[in-house]
C-alpha cells in the first residue's frame, strides 16, 4: 500500500507540474472570482476540510539570467528539513520524514551534502532558467512535500508573475489533469477542487487545493504559491499531497519565518 501512495504522490506532482506553463495543473482560469472564498486561520485546506510577454534572448542573456537566480532563491538543506533565505522560510520536519536527494551528480555524497553542493546549484539554475526546478522533496508514509521555483520569462514570457490570487486560479488542479498524470487504470472518484486565500507564514496567500479517491483510497493535495519579493520573475509552489486529511491541513506546522 505505501509503495502504491508513494506512486501515487509523484505521479501527480510530477503530472500536474508538466501539464502546463503554470505552476499546479491546469492551462487555463478553472476557478471564477466568485468561486475563491476567503479564509481565516484554520490550515492548509480549507473547506476540503470542512467538506471531508516573450521577447528573443541571447545565448548571453541566457546566461545571465542564470547569474541572478542566487543560492538563497534555491534554498539549502538542512537536518530534517531545508531553509530558503529569499522566499523567507524554513522547514523542519519530524524524524518520520525522509530528505530526498535533489541530484544525482554527487552519488557518493549523503543527501544533505548531496543537495548543497555547487555543482547541484549550477544543474539547478540552468533547469530554472529553462523554466522550473524542485529544489526540495520530503516523504513519510502518508505525506510528500515539493517545492517548485518557477521563471516567469520562461515559462509565460512574462517579466513577472501575476498576483498569487490569479496564480492560483490559472493553476488548481482538475480532475483531467488528475486522470491525466496518474494513468489509465486510475478509478478517480469524488473529485473537487477550490482555490483559498489562507494564512501561511503568518502572511495571507493563495492556495489551490484539491480531493479525490483513487479506488479506496482518499488524497488531499494543496499548493501555496509564493511569489519572490525581491524578484517578482521567480516564484515558489509549496506542494503536498497525502492521505490524512488532518496532516495535509495542519502540514504548516513545519513551516517558520526564517531567520539568520
Amino acid at each position: 500500500m505505501r509503495n502504491r501512495k508513494v506512486k501515487i504522490f509523484a505521479l501527480v506532482l510530477a503530472g500536474c507540474l508538466s501539464l502546463s506553463g503554470l505552476t499546479g495543473c491546469g492551462g487555463g482560469i478553472k476557478m471564477t472570482t466568485d468561486d475563491t472564498s476567503s479564509k481565516s486561520d484554520s490550515g492548509l485546506m480549507g473547506s476540503a476540510k470542512k467538506e471531508a510577454e516573450k521577447s528573443d534572448e541571447s545565448e548571453a542573456d541566457s546566461a545571465d539570467e542564470e547569474d541572478k537566480i542566487s543560492d538563497d532563491m534555491i534554498g539549502r538543506y538542512v537536518s530534517q528539513g531545508y531553509e530558503n533565505p529569499s522566499f523567507g522560510f524554513a522547514i523542519a520536519l519530524p524524524d518520520t520524514y525522509t530528505l530526498e536527494k535533489r541530484t544525482n551528480l554527487e552519488l557518493n555524497a549523503d543527501t544533505i551534502e548531496a543537495s548543497n553542493a555547487d555543482s547541484t546549484y549550477d544543474w539547478i539554475r540552468s533547469l530554472i532558467a529553462l523554466g522550473s526546478a524542485t529544489v526540495f522533496e520530503a516523504e513519510d508514509e502518508d505525506t510528500y512535500i515539493e517545492l517548485n521555483i518557477q521563471n516567469a520569462a520562461a515559462l509565460d514570457g512574462a517579466t513577472v508573475w501575476d498576483e498569487e490570487k490569479t496564480i492560483a486560479e490559472n493553476s488548481v488542479t482538475t480532475e483531467e489533469d488528475i486522470k491525466e498524470a496518474v494513468g489509465e487504470d486510475a478509478q478517480i472518484t469524488e473529485f473537487q477542487n477550490n482555490v483559498e486565500e489562507i494564512t501561511f507564514l503568518g502572511e495571507k496567500h493563495y492556495a489551490a487545493q484539491y480531493t479525490f479517491k483513487n479506488y479506496d483510497v482518499s488524497y488531499y493535495g494543496v499548493t501555496v504559491f509564493l511569489v519572490n519579493e525581491q524578484d517578482s520573475q521567480y516564484m515558489l509552489a509549496v506542494n503536498i499531497i497525502g492521505v490524512d486529511l488532518n496532516v495535509v491541513d495542519q502540514a504548516d506546522q513545519f513551516f517558520s519565518v526564517y531567520t539568520e
